[in-house]
């Protein structure tokens, strides 16, 4: 499994500049509803679990006493810092971690918190549990560093809860990204939140569509893959290109859904 997590370093570190480009992971309806749906106060300290190019860490700055950005790849923390300097002034991130005003960016694994028990009162994670190793061991160092009745925030990825559509749907996302380890379902996640002991508050699901080729050019998916990809999506089943809201047009494109869900630790 270090195999894996050494992939999502490659990954994210040679993408790092384009996810910091990224339209749809600066602004988009998901983090609106995170936020929104968090009830922040300005005494809470927050942490960002893969925080990446740091748009949530950045969003969850103006509303709270202090955040913390935690990310897996340096190089990710370092398109972090350099986008919250366009927006507070920071010292030079040349040379390591500097951090910004209200935001402290660190590098670490989300299965082993560098932090106390209880240390926040806010811990998101946006668009990054489908890469995790051990989602489970994810989650309980989340809650670990998490006061009693503290608000978690997670956003990710779905996948179909029809079996063909997933199937397709995970075969397509491993081609494309070989850090990818598996997109939950909507009752998944209700299971995960009731095995950890979360109560649910807020569970919504936001919808859009995916240009195909946009998808594809984020992950600087190679040539090989592409045409895997290509393979997997003429050999699957008419029903499986419906359940993932593929659309055959020139511009093609496909539906990604992603699952924002809140809760409290109990």
């Amino acid at each position: 499994m270090e195999r894996k997590k050494s992939s999502v370093r490659a990954q994210f570190g040679r993408r790092a500049g384009a996810y910091a480009r990224s339209e749809s992971h600066a602004r988009d309806r998901d983090l609106e509803l995170l936020l929104e749906h968090l009830r922040l106060r300005p005494e809470d300290r927050a942490l960002d679990v893969a925080t990446g190019t740091g748009f949530t860490a950045i969003a969850l700055r103006s509303d709270v006493h202090s955040v913390v950005g935690l990310d897996l790849t340096h190089r990710m923390l370092l398109e972090a810092i350099r986008l919250a300097a366009s927006a507070a002034p920071s010292r030079s991130a040349a040379q390591g971690l500097a951090d910004t005003p209200g935001i402290q960016w660190v590098e670490g694994d989300v299965e082993s918190l560098p932090f106390r028990d209880g240390a926040f009162s806010v811990v998101t994670c946006r668009r990054a549990p489908h890469h995790f190793v051990h989602l489970d061991r994810g989650i309980g160092e989340m809650l670990r560093v998490l006061q009693p009745d503290g608000r978690i925030g997670i956003v990710d990825q779905i996948s179909p809860e029809e079996a063909v559509g997933l199937r397709l749907m995970e075969d397509l996302e491993a081609l494309r990204d070989a850090s990818h380890v598996h997109a939950l379902t909507v009752n998944e996640w209700r299971a995960v939140f009731e095995r950890h002991e979360i109560a649910l508050t807020f569970l919504d699901v936001v919808e859009s569509a995916q240009a195909f080729e946009g998808w594809l050019d984020l992950a600087d998916t190679e040539i090989d893959r592409r045409r895997a990809i290509e393979q997997a999506l003429a050999d699957a089943p008419p029903e499986a290109r419906r359940q993932i809201g593929y659309e055959a047009t020139p511009e093609r494109s496909f539906l990604k859904r992603w699952a924002v869900l809140v809760g409290r630790k109990r």
